[in-house]
């Protein structure tokens, strides 16, 4: 009767183990398809963004998207279209493709405020022109891919 509790606790184990994988397994196939997706809309940038995204994201590779990121850490952002949104923090260049895109974007201003001292999946992003002082839209942000340089090895 002793052994009943740590018989149970296994029991639950056993059967919680595969649903785990699972979820893990799942969530590898998503972080992928977001990779995968942010890869694809660098791809399609035209040549102007192509330059913007070459100079931001040179000798960096992509790591595991990421919800949030230090809103207080970003030296600047900027558009390199209306689909991709560079967030670099010095060490770290964030790419975001946001869920619907973010018009006008490239060649006006993003004000994002949160109350918090993040960018997260979900904020609004609101796109101005600052010369006349004219908001021109939002938009909703996705998942941040992290572009970090890559370690010499030696």
């Amino acid at each position: 009767m002793r052994n009943m509790p740590i018989m149970l606790s296994l029991a639950a184990l056993a059967c919680a183990t595969p649903l785990m994988a699972s979820a893990l397994m799942a969530s590898d196939s998503r972080d992928a398809e977001i990779r995968a997706r942010t890869a694809d809309a660098i791809a399609n940038l035209d040549e102007r963004g192509q330059k913007l995204a070459k100079i931001y994201l040179k000798d960096r590779v992509a790591g595991d998207p990421v919800d949030c990121i230090p809103r207080t850490r970003l030296r600047r952002s900027t558009a390199a279209s209306d689909d991709v949104l560079l967030y670099d923090d010095g060490s770290v260049v964030y790419v975001n493709t946001p869920y619907l895109g973010c018009p006008r974007a490239r060649d006006n201003t993003m004000i994002s405020q949160t109350p918090v001292g993040r960018l997260c999946s979900g904020d609004i992003v609101l796109v101005q022109d600052l010369r006349i002082n004219v908001p021109l839209g939002s938009c909703a942000l996705s998942e941040f891919v992290p572009y970090r340089k890559v370690k010499k090895g030696g």
